[in-house]
């Protein structure tokens, strides 16, 4: 599907360089997710988890720029004649990632609430761990949920 070409001419430059961001943005963290994977050392480990875990939730939830925004602009810029083809695909996304609510929850408190803010309510309670919990699985699940989006929309221009 050629995204790039269905939207309106002035939104294609911003098209472009939304796209080149979350691309780059994308690829950091499934770079961040192999180095993981690799890394030997405990801290190189845990330095690369957290920011994992901060790169995928900014990029799937934040109150800045984020896949989803992304996924309205191009609404917003798709003309009639094109609505609904390409808004059927954008629905579909939307579906997915509302499956996903529950990992892009714990994804975001653990970013908030022990990383980010250290909120001593949740950071220094061990019993409260659980509440905070990220698994590997839940941010490669984002990942590849970024990563389809991705390859849709670079598929053209």
């Amino acid at each position: 599907m050629d995204i790039f070409h269905m939207i309106k001419l002035e939104k294609r430059e911003g098209y472009t360089i939304r796209l080149g961001v979350l691309r780059r943005e994308t690829d950091l963290l499934r770079n961040e997710i192999e180095y993981f994977r690799s890394a030997a050392d405990s801290i190189i480990r845990s330095s690369l988890f957290d920011s994992a875990i901060i790169r995928a939730s900014k990029l799937i939830r934040n109150s800045g720029f984020t896949m989803k925004s992304f996924r309205e602009y191009i609404r917003q810029g798709c003309p009639w004649q094109f609505r609904r083809e390409l808004y059927r695909v954008l629905d579909d996304f939307e579906r997915e990632e509302a499956l996903l609510a529950n990992r892009i929850a714990r994804l975001k408190n653990r970013r908030d609430r022990v990383i980010v803010h250290m909120d001593p309510r949740f950071a220094f309670h061990p019993e409260r761990e659980d509440e905070n919990r990220v698994d590997l699985e839940d941010i490669e699940a984002i990942c590849s949920h970024l990563e389809r989006q991705i390859e849709l929309f670079n598929d053209d221009g």
